[in-house]
C-alpha cells in the first residue's frame, strides 16, 4: 500500500506490505512524522510532542507486540519500505516508477534516485537518510 509521509517538509510517499511495516518505516525516520495511506484508512500519529511511553503504548495496542519485536521480525519489509522514500505526492510516484521499471543498468538507475531526491526544497533530505538507513539495515541483515 503507498502511503504519504507526514513530515514539515517536502512531501514523500512510499510503498509498505502492511501497516505494521508503514509505522516502522515512521519511527526508524523520526517521531515528528507520521504517516496516512492513500486510501486514508491507516495513519500512524506524529509522536513529537507526547510522553516517551507513547509510542510503545500506541505501537503495542495497534499490532500486539514491542515495536522492538516488530523490528526484529520486519527487518527487511522495513529496509525495502525505506527504499521505496520518494520525494513527491501519489501522482509524481507514477512517473517515478514508470522511469525506474525502464532503467535497466544498475548505476544508472541509482543515479537518477540521487537525482531525483535533488529536487527537493528543504534542506531535510528524508529520502537519502531513509535509503541509507535501508542500506544499513541490509547489511546489518547479512552479517548475521
Amino acid at each position: 500500500m503507498e502511503y504519504e509521509l507526514i513530515n514539515p517538509s517536502d512531501p514523500y510517499t512510499f510503498i509498505a506490505e502492511d501497516f505494521e511495516t508503514a509505522a516502522l518505516v515512521v519511527l526508524a525516520l523520526s517521531p515528528a512524522y507520521g504517516a496516512v495511506s492513500k486510501d486514508g484508512s491507516q495513519e500512524v500519529p506524529v509522536f513529537i510532542f507526547g510522553p516517551s511511553n507513547m509510542v510503545d503504548e500506541w505501537y503495542t495496542e495497534q499490532f500486539g507486540r514491542t515495536a522492538t519485536e516488530g523490528l526484529e521480525a520486519k527487518k527487511l519489509p522495513l529496509a525495502a519500505s525505506l527504499e521505496s522514500m520518494m520525494l513527491g505526492g501519489f501522482e509524481d510516484r507514477k512517473r517515478y516508477s514508470a522511469a525506474l521499471e525502464a532503467i535497466t543498468d544498475e548505476k544508472k538507475r541509482q543515479r537518477f534516485i540521487e537525482q531525483w531526491q535533488d529536487g527537493r526544497s528543504s534542506l531535510n533530505d528524508i529520502g537519502t537518510r531513509a535509503h541509507k538507513i535501508a542500506e544499513w539495515i541490509k547489511t546489518k541483515n547479512k552479517r548475521r
